[in-house]
């Protein structure tokens, strides 16, 4: 008797876990992120007098800024750190700090507290252990991060080709429990070098959050979250975070 050929079946890898939030416009998603991550900080203070948050740069989160800092909360006992920077003086237009100053520390979160990554040193790697220290002893662990995300899948400063130069680079920055908190970074997909968090840092935030706007961002994150094959470090975050992370996206 012919035995009938054995028909193999495609198995298609499931994404990996994220809850989703999704909005018609950048302004209704600011506002409420706004609010959803107000509720965090409020908690956090509940529970121990004091809350650390720490967010992207870029254009995109400028209007959550803004609507966060009218939120109603005791924003003097709230920590702010940028989650990377360019290694620019902070009356730089392209500085994070100078971002997070004109538009987040306004209304009530004027009061609140700053802690830089940016020094006045000619390289980060002079100032690394310094700004190491301080953010270990003083920024962590957090209680909320938001993260953004580029059109090549890069996070914090963490990018694709992280590690040109240097391959251990990529080590230290996506190892979700990794010592170092804070890294340089050297990239040739950037003009300046900078000073950025490891996942290791911002996985210590037990509120975790993806601010991403666009088709084409969205298409990114897609194919990392569906390809178990894909190196971006978005795809890092997503499989290395302890809590499932959160997406706030629009068009």
């Amino acid at each position: 008797m012919k035995m009938q050929a054995e028909r193999l079946k495609v198995i298609e890898p499931l994404p990996l876990p994220l809850h989703e939030r999704l909005f018609d416009d950048g302004e209704q998603l600011a506002q409420a992120l706004a609010k959803q991550v107000a509720a965090d900080l409020r908690g956090a203070l509940a529970r121990h007098g004091e809350a650390c948050i720490a967010l992207s740069g870029g254009n995109t989160p400028k209007r959550f800024f803004q609507a966060l800092s009218t939120q109603t909360l005791d924003w003097a006992r709230v920590t702010v750190l940028p989650i990377d920077e360019r290694w620019l003086p902070p009356e730089h237009p392209r500085s994070n700090e100078r971002l997070l100053r004109e538009f987040l520390l306004q209304h009530n979160a004027a009061v609140a507290r700053l802690l830089p990554l940016y020094r006045p040193t000619e390289t980060p790697e002079a100032a690394l252990m310094p700004v190491l220290t301080k953010i270990a002893n003083e920024g962590l662990p957090l209680d909320v991060a938001v993260l953004g995300m580029g059109d090549d899948g890069h996070v914090a400063s963490l990018f694709p080709d992280l590690g040109y130069d240097n391959p251990a680079l990529r080590e230290i920055g996506l190892q979700p429990r990794g010592r170092a908190p804070v890294m340089s970074i050297r990239t040739a997909a950037m003009p300046e070098p900078r000073m950025t968090l490891t996942l290791s840092a911002i996985f210590t935030a037990p509120a975790l959050y993806l601010h991403i706007e666009g088709e084409k961002k969205r298409a990114v994150l897609d194919g990392a979250q569906r390809d178990p094959r894909s190196a971006l470090p978005i795809r890092s975050v997503l499989s290395g975070a302890p809590v499932v992370p959160t997406l706030f996206w629009s068009p």
